[in-house]
């Protein structure tokens, strides 16, 4: 059961990581060509398994937690300190994702629609990929280091 629970959580993060770098190195350039409405429905589209994939990734991460032992066990080998700053920094890229996701991609599509220059909000949505991307490359690490302490 442990090892199912460990692979559905990389699963969740390829998922959720994977579908981000797509979307910052192909989609966005795409759409700065010119192609923005491509770029707002597909991105839209692509929130399902985006917020799956966290969802999958947040779940098995609780229950991995589980799986450390005591938590003095856990403070004294390091992890607790480690998983403090991965739940820190994970909570944060759910919040700018969420932000991504559900305000900036409306805020985009409505400029689209309404003929409105898209340019800023692109910005911003690219500007918000990176730092989820970002931040996700430490917690990856973060999370290696927790299991090796």
């Amino acid at each position: 059961m442990r090892l199912l629970i460990v692979w559905l959580h990389v699963v969740g993060v390829v998922v959720w990581v994977g579908g981000l770098m797509y979307q910052a190195h192909v989609l966005a350039p795409a759409a700065r060509g010119g192609n923005v409405a491509m770029f707002a429905d597909l991105a839209r589209r692509g929130r399902a398994a985006a917020w799956t994939a966290i969802a999958v990734v947040v779940l098995t991460g609780f229950y991995n937690v589980t799986q450390l032992g005591s938590v003095e066990r856990a403070m004294q080998s390091g992890a607790g300190l480690l998983l403090v700053a991965k739940f820190g920094l994970v909570i944060l890229a759910v919040a700018l994702a969420g932000q991504r996701d559900f305000a900036q991609l409306t805020i985009l599509r409505h400029a689209v629609d309404s003929g409105a220059d898209p340019t800023s909000t692109l910005k911003t949505i690219t500007r918000l990929d990176r730092i989820v991307l970002t931040l996700s490359i430490v917690i990856v690490y973060l999370g290696l280091a927790i299991s090796r302490a």
